[in-house]
């Protein structure tokens, strides 16, 4: 039996329930405590107003963070470790803290480091995020994605995820990529925005509108740095494992303007024969990946509250046995 780790990056669905969950144990609190004073907010405000702060991009980073560094030490707890993990986007620094290379302290402070950056560089860089699902009209899924990828070198569009097979993400200026739609749509003769959705961000992430956040969030990756991996890690600039750990604070930090690759992370995975997936909590769109990148019937488990981690706990302990 493998097991991977994957942690969610910001987006995520279910977080007001996820803080819930991480405020009912002590470690949780205390790890949602040391999110919010790194984020300048006192703890009793991350669901005041109906979780109106979580929105906030500097405020959601660290408390993802946070939460899911308390689900991996419930897990560590219950005897569970990977033996490989990946973080989507923002869940890299988790991911890369679940190695044992930077302390949980460390990963959640530079993530409420990292959100600053970009709600920075999302106010003197207003944009949007797309995600595109391949229209079911008999386009070949390497010409769709193609053809998006050829749309992602104009002007103002980047390439900023390539999640699925069928789904592809651009980010940039939103008038740029509403035009592009326009072209497409009728060079296709498909309607795209009814296989369009709007993610739930602030800003044009993985873009270069992003690119001079890059400097400070790499000083700060380096500077955080306290070991050497213990747990391989399969990265969303290269959808490989790492294979020189001294370049992992520059593929971190440069992520915020490059593609996620997560098409190649979850090859990878298979590849390495992954047999059970963990998505940390909150991990439905996580889960949703997964399936549709291996298909229905890949083991995956969820930990999305207490009761989750019990049947996770109990159920890998059972295929250990």
């Amino acid at each position: 039996m493998t097991v991977a780790f994957l942690f969610p990056g910001q987006g995520a669905k279910g977080l007001i329930a996820a803080v819930q969950f991480a405020e009912s144990a002590p470690r949780g609190k205390e790890m949602l405590d040391r999110a919010a004073a790194a984020a300048d907010i006192a703890p009793g405000e991350l669901l005041a107003k109906g979780g109106r702060a979580l929105e906030r991009t500097e405020i959601q980073q660290p408390v993802l963070t946070a939460i899911a560094l308390f689900v991996h030490s419930e897990l560590l707890a219950a005897g569970i470790k990977p033996d490989i993990v990946a973080g989507h986007s923002l869940g890299e620094l988790p991911a890369w803290a679940a190695t044992g290379a930077i302390t949980p302290e460390d990963a959640i402070a530079t993530a409420a480091l990292r959100g600053r950056l970009m709600a920075r560089e999302a106010k003197r860089n207003p944009g949007t995020m797309i995600a595109f699902s391949e229209p079911s009209t008999g386009l070949s899924p390497v010409f769709w994605r193609g053809t998006l990828k050829r749309a992602a070198t104009r002007p103002g569009i980047h390439m900023a995820a390539l999640n699925a097979h069928g789904e592809v993400v651009l980010s940039g200026d939103e008038e740029a990529i509403r035009a592009m739609v326009r072209t497409l749509s009728e060079a296709l003769g498909v309607d795209l925005w009814r296989h369009a959705r709007r993610l739930p961000v602030a800003g044009p992430w993985h873009s270069e509108s992003m690119k001079d956040a890059v400097p400070e969030l790499e000083a700060a990756l380096t500077r955080a740095r306290r070991g050497a991996m213990q747990v391989p890690m399969v990265l969303n600039a290269t959808g490989k494992l790492v294979d020189e750990e001294g370049l992992v604070p520059r593929l971190l930090a440069g992520q915020l303007v490059h593609t996620i690759h997560w098409t190649d992370v979850m090859a990878t995975l298979e590849e390495r024969r992954v047999t059970d997936f963990v998505t940390i909590a909150p991990g439905a769109v996580l889960r949703s990946l997964v399936r549709t990148n291996l298909g229905a019937e890949v083991r995956i488990h969820a930990t999305e509250n207490a009761a989750d981690i019990r049947r996770t706990v109990d159920a890998l302990r059972r295929r250990l046995s």
